[in-house]
């Protein structure tokens, strides 16, 4: 291999000879530091440039989530270490070149007891200090690259055992569901005729289909939201996991920019999104989805075909609850179908779930509709057959 030969010219030698001559000094005092840097800088030292910016912390008896925030991406490891009997079991992320300048130690309550972060060998360390042994999970979100640490007492569970009904179906056990009204606060989501905005439909869709999961179906529900308050997208599916609850909807409606999109779509945590999906990937994650690389590393990390499969059953049962439901006083009402794209807020979710996006509240027709009691009634009831057919075996 030859390797390439620039060649000058006198002239250029010349002024070449002129300027060291007029630097010499300076290059004398700073040539240890010019040599450092050709020759010594590792891929590690540009990591040195990540920080975290916050913890947020999610606590419950069995469960919890720790959210770091980071100026820029990171590689993370993660492990487990015996402590001291009185500490009981520890379980640790490390991050790379990554630098922390806040509180130390964070105190928390139930299955996590206490967050420490600490520096050393150009290395972030935070640790986990736990009230008994515990499942970890980790994962990133991008844009802005948070590393999100799950810890549960117990691995997700698994598909329940078959229990024979009358019909010859097997049911499925059903105790408990959590229902996410989207957006909330100072995020009103999509806006539709006459100002009517996303957050408040889909909380009134909420609080309509929770008492009815109790009274008809047994189920007890969590609301993520029950009020007009902003929820981060990462406590919603927290909140669920510390719930212990069997199914998850995070119920929204879609918007369009040409007003001409109309129908009612489930959605699953995959990486099969089209171009349609796309502005409302943006929208819902609150992220551009310009950075491919970056979001197609995300979505690698959530390739468990069982957990997609379950999701998938439930979404289709609450494709054709929709229709059911719908149908009768609304013979337009325009199947969607199950679709999946990668939305931030159903990952990390240890149950079947689904993001519901019930209408176009930008189209003229289905936004008037989004309006009504009427109408928001029966997307509630949609849900509940939904649930009622899963557990039933369907």
């Amino acid at each position: 291999m030859a390797w390439p030969v620039w060649r000058s010219t006198p002239l250029q030698n010349a002024s070449l000879v002129r300027w060291f001559g007029q630097h010499s000094s300076w290059l004398r005092r700073n040539l240890a530091a010019l040599l450092a840097a050709l020759f010594c800088w590792s891929p590690a030292d540009a990591a040195a440039a990540a920080s975290v910016t916050h913890v947020e912390r999610y606590a419950s008896r069995d469960s919890a989530r720790i959210v770091l925030y980071l100026s820029e991406a990171v590689q993370f490891e993660r492990g487990s270490a015996e402590g001291a009997p009185e500490l009981g079991q520890r379980l640790y992320v490390d991050l790379p070149g990554a630098s922390y300048a806040g509180p130390r130690s964070f105190e928390m309550k139930g299955l996590v007891e206490r967050v420490r972060l600490s520096a050393s060998e150009g290395r972030l360390r935070v640790a986990l200090e736990l009230s008994g042994s515990a499942q970890q999970s980790v994962f990133f979100l991008p844009q802005p690259f948070r590393v999100v640490i799950d810890v549960a007492r117990s691995a997700p569970p698994t598909p329940a055992a078959a229990v024979p009904s009358a019909a010859g179906l097997s049911e499925r056990t059903v105790r408990r569901i959590a229902l996410d009204p989207g957006h909330g606060g100072s995020e009103s989501g999509a806006t539709g005729p006459g100002g009517i905005r996303e957050k408040d439909i889909v909380l009134d869709i909420a609080h309509r289909a929770a008492p009815l999961l109790a009274r008809e179906l047994g189920v007890s529900t969590l609301l993520t939201r029950d009020t007009d308050d902003r929820v981060a997208l990462e406590e919603r599916v927290a909140k669920a996991n510390a719930f212990g609850a069997d199914l998850f909807v995070s119920i929204h409606c879609n918007a369009d920019p040409s007003r001409s999109g109309r129908g009612f779509i489930s959605f699953v945590l995959d990486g099969s999104h089209d171009r349609h999906s796309v502005s409302l990937l943006e929208r819902e994650n609150a992220a551009p989805v310009s950075s491919s690389d970056d979001f197609q590393r995300f979505l690698e990390q959530f390739d468990d075909r069982l957990a997609a499969a379950r999701s998938t059953r439930f979404a289709r049962l609450l494709q054709r609850a929709t229709v059911a439901s719908l149908e009768p006083a609304y013979p337009d009402a325009v199947d969607g179908g199950v679709r999946g794209a990668g939305f931030y807020v159903l990952a990390g979710a240890r149950m079947p779930a689904v993001l519901f996006e019930t209408s176009f509240v930008s189209n003229e027709i289905e936004g008037r509709r989004l309006g009504t009691s009427r109408y928001r009634q029966k997307l509630a009831d949609a849900i509940v057959n939904a649930v009622r057919a899963y557990k039933s075996g369907y």
